[in-house]
């Protein structure tokens, strides 16, 4: 059925406010966006609905999809087809490290990420409050995402890592984990606040390898925010960022952007060869007339289709950030794209 927004707009209106914080005060871009191309702009067999989310990441378990995005204590919602979803509880309750680490938390966690591991999901989320950037990461595990399971129970592993040990001036939100074929375990986070930075986790607690943190890698020293990590089957890691600014409706100017390396650690580098540790990108998706603004993306495969899910602050509905989900296609240059090239990427499982 389709969601009802009654509360539920509530719950956005604090997405946007908390998105606002994070781009407006700690993240303005130091480049220019530059103009939208058509080339960049989402094609093909794009799912548009009307849920209103913001930072979304999506998952699937048995017969339905899951979507986690910013909310209070995390939201959820639940689809048999991509298209109607049903608004759940949160999965995430107040725990005392949150407001013991960030005194200001109100309750509403930001950019979580999921994914399926050792027969439990792990969800990561964000721990910030407004207007400070001294944040953490943590974490919460289950063994079933139906909550009509006798076994449906989310279980607080507690904090990953924080501002005290994130590096350096480094806002630690917005959490990614990739699974390398290897089975080693890899947490990436940051904003355009000091960067993005890479950390393994140790396989066994969902933690930090090195509590220390001692061996982080520096990603980039100002871009990008919602960054997320992809192994494609040739080999490659590809790292996507968002960029632009985020929160203001039809004002928005939000785009993906992406690089890649042959080495986890990087330097991951633009088509042209300059450095994300340079903050130089290519682009993979940019706004236009009737979607100024599109990012903050998770990825998302099923059989051969990998999909990019994302928000689109969309004109027809007055700026509001609407859920979308595209596939993700190879460009002749051998590089992602989300135009439809009639060639699907091939991401490593």
């Amino acid at each position: 059925m389709n969601l009802q927004f009654t509360l539920f707009g509530r719950m956005c209106l604090t997405a946007l406010l908390v998105g606002a914080t994070l781009t407006v005060l700690a993240q303005t871009a130091p480049e220019a966006t530059p103009a939208p191309d058509p080339a960049f702009v989402p094609e093909g067999n794009i799912v548009n609905t009307n849920v209103r989310v913001h930072d979304p990441v999506m998952i699937k378990h048995k017969d339905n999809y899951y979507i986690f995005h910013t909310g209070r204590g995390v939201s959820a919602l639940r689809s048999a087809d991509m298209r109607s979803w049903q608004r759940m509880a949160s999965p995430i309750t107040p725990q005392a490290w949150h407001k013991e680490d960030i005194p200001e938390q109100d309750g509403s966690l930001w950019a979580p990420d999921i994914h399926f591991r050792d027969g439990k999901y792990h969800l990561y989320y964000s721990v910030s409050a407004w207007m400070n950037f001294n944040s953490s990461i943590g974490y919460a595990t289950n063994t079933t995402l139906d909550p009509g399971d006798p076994q449906y129970r989310w279980e607080d592993q507690g904090k990953v890592i924080s501002f005290r040990n994130g590096g350096e001036g480094v806002n630690v939100i917005d959490p990614n984990v990739f699974v390398d074929t290897d089975k080693s375990v890899w947490l990436v986070y940051g904003s355009y606040k000091a960067g993005l930075r890479l950390s393994q986790l140790n396989p066994a607690t969902g933690k930090l390898l090195d509590e220390t943190n001692a061996g982080v890698t520096v990603l980039t020293t100002s871009l990008g925010e919602g960054v997320f990590l992809l192994k494609s089957k040739d080999g490659y890691y590809y790292l996507f960022a968002s960029r632009g600014k985020c929160c203001a409706g039809l004002e928005s100017t939000y785009q993906v952007v992406m690089g890649r390396s042959r080495n986890i650690r990087g330097p991951y580098l633009s088509k042209t060869g300059e450095s994300w540790v340079n903050n130089r990108y290519s682009l993979l998706m940019a706004g236009d007339y009737s979607e100024p603004g599109r990012g903050h993306n998770g990825f998302y495969t099923e059989g051969d289709t990998t999909y990019i899910v994302y928000h689109a602050y969309n004109r027809e509905a007055n700026g509001t950030s609407l859920l979308r989900i595209s596939p993700l296609y190879i460009g002749q240059d051998g590089w992602p794209s989300v135009r439809n090239t009639g060639k699907l990427f091939q991401r490593m499982q």
